[in-house]
């Protein structure tokens, strides 16, 4: 029967049927054979506004890899040490050109061998290291003059309590008075050393450690065995350095960034050496 309207006008029933439940569930989704709708398919989509973790390296593998680039490294400055007739009880004597030498033969051979070792072991990939992150001029220019400043004062505060225990590449440096000299110095002092130390000891050791401690004791550990590696006399200003290095790669995880500040620090000392022996003379 029909029904009427508040106007009097009739209405069929049959012109507007109840929805039966299947027809509300078809109607409240939707269409079949029609495009899916953003929330039938958001669900099903990763998030995309929280980048994932790098994934943790493997402690033995990456920590054996480094040892072991560190020994091959070691015995191809021996070897080139006897090749080319150079004192390496003698640092402190090196003439500008045998340091160049012993530069090319050690730290070219350790980067090699340490990337090569960690990408076919371990399976870490030359960006995870900071290669791939740009430098930031500023930030490693400033820090490393910063850097400089710092360990400069560590140095003075060591030479007041223990005596003045300089570094033999250091000395070396001194008594270079050329400028062909300086400019090797810069050159493999402040560019391939600069490189190459951040590489092993901020881009491999201590984001090994940092993996798996707190900033503080990654920091500590790394910076001891970058003193360590260095001469023993010299070890507070230099641990004062990798401690600097360390809060700079944890802040900006470049390599290249933490480069340009060793370099700068590295930088800084030979030009001091240099102007102040000039003036001496």
């Amino acid at each position: 029967m029909g029904l009427r309207d508040p106007g009097g006008r009739r209405r069929d029933r049959r012109l507007h049927p109840h929805p039966s439940p299947a027809r509300l569930r078809i109607q409240r989704g939707r269409p079949r054979g029609g495009p899916p709708r953003t929330q039938d398919r958001a669900p099903l989509e990763p998030d995309q506004t929280t980048p994932a973790a790098p994934p943790r390296w493997r402690f033995w593998p990456v920590l054996l890899s480094a040892v072991a680039a560190f020994l091959i490294a070691n015995v191809a400055v021996i070897v080139a040490g006897r090749a080319f007739a150079i004192p390496l009880g003698h640092l402190d004597q090196l003439t500008p050109e045998q340091i160049a030498i012993l530069t090319l033969s050690q730290d070219v051979t350790l980067a090699v061998v340490l990337v090569a070792l960690l990408r076919l072991w371990p399976k870490v990939r030359p960006a995870a290291l900071g290669l791939a992150a740009p430098a930031v001029a500023r930030a490693g220019i400033g820090a490393g003059a910063a850097l400089w400043l710092f360990s400069v004062l560590v140095a003075n505060a060591q030479a007041a309590v223990v005596g003045a225990h300089p570094q033999s590449l250091i000395v070396a440096a001194a008594s270079h008075r050329s400028v062909q000299g300086l400019v090797i110095d810069l050159v493999f002092g402040g560019g391939v050393v600069a490189v190459v130390e951040e590489l092993f000891f901020r881009a491999v050791l201590f984001a090994l450690l940092r993996q798996r401690m707190r900033f503080a004791y990654a920091a500590v550990l790394s910076s001891t065995l970058f003193a360590v590696a260095h001469e023993i006399a010299a070890w507070l200003p230099v641990f004062a350095l990798g401690l600097g290095l360390a809060w700079l790669y944890e802040k900006r995880h470049s390599l290249w960034t933490n480069a340009l500040a060793h370099g700068t620090v590295n930088a800084i000392s030979f030009l001091v050496l240099f102007f102040a022996n000039s003036n001496a003379a």
